[in-house]
This record gives structure tokens, C-alpha cells and sequence, in this order.
């Protein structure tokens, strides 16, 4: 899950990474420019549509990457509030954190591919000194790997009609759940998974030919998701479950994250003002921006499920259900003046209920409402007429690159307090 509080150390940390390997760099391009949706790696694209299991390149770390994760464990081990030292307990934490990232529902993985990984657990404090991140991408490529065989099941299993004569139940709740033990078990486990998710739809008054639809596109998108996930994308996964474990409110961010979060801060942006993340299959959202259109206009709450975007006041909706945040965010930012519809869902909707559709126009936002003010408010007590000052903070802000720049009236919470 991508959040938006952060320690702000984790962000200064970025101006040492060099680019990216130029291999990745090339193969990022070569893929923009032989498919229709930009990100989507050929290779990735071939698998969904055949149907077929299409072998996807390991994923592997840059010397970049490894000079830099040393450099976070030197910093936030010396200058880090709680002064955790880095040991095996720790470790076993961190690890944790990551197998929650990698695979939180605990669908993909094996038990015996996670006892295999345990080698691992304890290592995690000596790799994390040594700018060792072999384990990491150790486990993530047998998740990519696992999800590739997930997804020839799901599409096989899609091509049949859901039978709800059956007396059986299943747990969404998967926190504390055990990994299946066999590809048996796995596949039963993601029959009734799929099943429940169909029965949804269906309440919802979907026909048959429409649910298997809905759902098939549902998990293409999640496949073309996963063929877009890139080396920087584990790394920060990695890097999380590092600074989680230490805080729940510390976080590394990779270059993209920190470039959409210096413009959040900066308190201008171009778009509808509202706060998004993934949780699971869906884009939820975080928070509604005061000052921005979505906030006006009250249509949007936290915890909403975004289902699916459209642009302007004819475009189709695109579903977003598997989409990761960062191309959903392109989905619905865009100019000042233009329109975006949103097909939404509510945080406590029923699973019968539609999703309603609503219509807001862009805007260059500055969120000057959302900045520190001061009031001054007179109060009576006992006959007597007092003054008090008040500060209203309504979020913490500030303009990261003008500050850099040294440009006059650069907006923080710290100078307008």
C-alpha cells in the first residue's frame, strides 16, 4: 500500500540514486513504443492475450540501488528518532513487512516457497550493511512467477459460468490465513476467491456473459500491471518494509513517488484534488484536498473504491480495478478546464449496490485553503472580553523545490505558522 506521511530523510535520499540501469531504461522504451498503452511491456502483453505462460525476465538490482539501500540503513540506524540498532529481531520484522508487501493476501505464494525464503529472515540486517539485496529480488521474482501461473488459471476458470448450488464458504479475511500448501489447494483457494468476487458482481445485477467479462478484463489489467512493474518498483517495496519496521509513519519512496509527492506538498497540482492509493485490486482514496474540486463539490470520501475513468463528457470508462496507482493517477489527473468522470464506489457500499458515476472539471490547484490561517476571536467569561489567536493547520505542507531553489514566498507549514 502507498501512503503519503512520510519521514522526510527517506525523500533526501533520492538525490544520490543515479538513473536507472540503461538496459531497464531501453527496454521501458522499446516497450512504449510497440504497444498501445504506454508502460505495458510486450512480453506482458503477449501473455494476457494468448492466454498462454510467456516466460517474464527476472527482475535484478542496479549498483545504484545497492549503494543506496546501505546509505538508508547508515542514516536511518545513526539519525532515526528510536536509534533501532539492526539486528536479528529486527530483521525478522523487516522481513515480515515484506512478504505483506509481495504478497499480502497470501494467495500467490506456496508454504514451501515462503520455508524456503526463511533462510533469509535473519540475514536481512547484515544484507541490508552490506548493500545485499539478492533476497529481495529472490522472492519477488518467484511471486512474478507465481502470479504468471495464477493467471493461466483465472482465465481458464473464467471461461465457464459460476454454479452457486454448492454449500461452501469462503474468508476474505486472509491476514491470518496460512499460504496453500499445494497447487491443489492454491487452486481451490482461488476458485472460491473468484467465485465470491463473480457473486458480487452478479448481486450487483450483472448478467453471466457480463461478470465473466468484467472479471476477465478485471485480471488482464491486473497482468499488464504486474508486466510494468520495473526493478525500482522491488527496491522500494524493499526499502518500505526497512522503514516500516521501524515506524509506522516512515517510508522510502522511489524517484516517481517522490516527484508526485514534492508536488503534493508544493500545494499546487492540476487535477481534481483528491489523494489516491492502492489497497489490494482497487484505488482507493486517501484524502479529499481542501481547496480542490472534489472537496467543493463534496462527491468524494475517504475510502472510496475508484472502479473506472473516463475523460471529458463522452469518453468511455476505463476500468482501474488492478491498476496501479501511479497509472491510475494519469487516468484522472490532467489540463485545467477538462472534464473527468469517475465511476466510484463508497467505503460502506453494499456488495449489490452500483457504483455511481460522477462528473468534476479539472482545476490548477493551490490549495490555498488548505494553508496555515490565523483568527483572532473574542470569547466572554464572567463578564470580562478576552482575545484568543488561533492556527488552523488543516495538513502539513511544503514546497520542497522552491525551498531548494531558495525562491521568495516558498510555502511551508514550519514559515506560515
Amino acid at each position: 500500500m502507498k501512503k503519503y506521511l512520510i519521514a522526510f530523510l527517506p525523500v533526501l535520499l533520492l538525490s544520490f540514486q543515479p538513473d536507472a540501469n540503461p538496459l531497464d531504461a531501453a527496454r521501458s522504451d522499446a516497450a512504449r513504443r510497440s504497444t498501445a498503452q504506454p508502460g505495458v511491456s510486450p512480453v506482458a502483453e503477449s501473455a494476457v492475450d494468448a492466454g498462454t505462460t510467456v516466460p517474464i525476465d527476472e527482475l535484478k538490482p542496479n549498483m545504484s540501488q545497492e549503494n543506496v539501500e546501505k546509505m538508508v540503513a547508515r542514516l536511518l540506524t545513526t539519525y532515526h528518532y528510536r536509534k533501532v540498532r539492526l539486528n536479528d529481531s529486527l530483521s525478522s520484522v523487516i522481513w515480515n513487512n515484506y512478504l505483506k508487501e509481495v504478497d499480502n493476501s497470501k494467495s500467490y505464494l506456496l508454504a514451501g516457497d515462503v520455508q524456503t525464503f526463511e533462510k533469509y529472515r535473519l540475514q536481512v540486517d547484515d544484507a541490508l550493511i552490506n548493500g545485499d539485496l539478492s533476497a529481495a529480488y529472490s522472492v519477488y521474482n518467484v511471486f512474478r512467477k507465481r502470479a504468471q501461473e495464477r493467471s493461466v488459471f483465472v482465465q481458464e476458470v473464467l471461461k465457464k459460468p459460476f454454479v452457486f448450488t454448492a454449500d461452501e464458504t469462503f474468508n476474505t479475511n486472509r491476514e491470518k490465513a496460512a499460504w496453500p500448501k499445494t497447487a491443489e489447494e492454491q487452486n481451490d483457494l482461488w476458485r472460491k476467491l473468484l467465485k465470491n468476487q463473480a457473486l458480487e458482481l452478479k448481486l450487483a445485477g450483472q448478467k453471466d456473459s457480463a461478470v465473466s467479462a468484467t472479471m476477465s478484463s478485471r485480471y488482464k489489467n491486473f497482468d499488464k500491471a504486474l508486466g510494468r512493474i520495473r526493478s525500482e518498483d522491488v527496491f522500494q517495496m524493499y526499502m518500505n518494509a526497512f522503514a516500516e519496521a521501524l515506524d509506522p509513519h516512515t517510508n522510502y519512496m522511489g524517484a516517481p513517488a517522490a516527484d508526485r509527492f514534492n508536488q503534493e506538498m508544493s500545494q499546487s497540482l492540476e487535477g481534481i484534488g483528491a489523494l489516491l492509493r492502492e489497497e489490494g485490486e482497487f484505488i482507493k482514496i486517501v484524502d479529499v484536498l481542501p481547496g480542490g474540486p472534489a472537496f467543493r463539490g463534496k462527491q468524494l470520501a475517504k475510502e472510496d473504491k475508484v472502479v473506472a475513468v473516463a475523460q471529458g463528457d463522452n469518453g468511455a470508462m476505463v476500468s482501474v480495478v488492478g491498476y496501479r496507482v501511479d497509472d491510475a493517477v494519469k487516468l484522472i489527473k490532467g489540463p485545467k478546464g477538462t472534464v473527468v468522470r469517475l465511476q466510484v464506489r463508497a467505503a460502506d457500499a453494499l456488495a449489490s449496490s452500483l457504483p455511481r458515476e460522477i462528473r468534476i472539471v479539472r482545476e490548477k490547484i493551490k490549495l490555498e485553503e488548505a494553508r496555515a490561517k490565523k483568527e483572532v476571536i473574542q470569547i466572554s467569561d464572567n463578564g470580562r472580553t478576552y482575545k484568543m489567536g488561533v492556527v488552523n493547520i488543516p495538513l502539513i505542507y511544503r514546497d520542497v523545490e522552491g525551498q531548494r531553489k531558495h525562491e521568495a514566498g516558498a510555502s511551508s507549514t514550519t514559515a506560515d505558522v
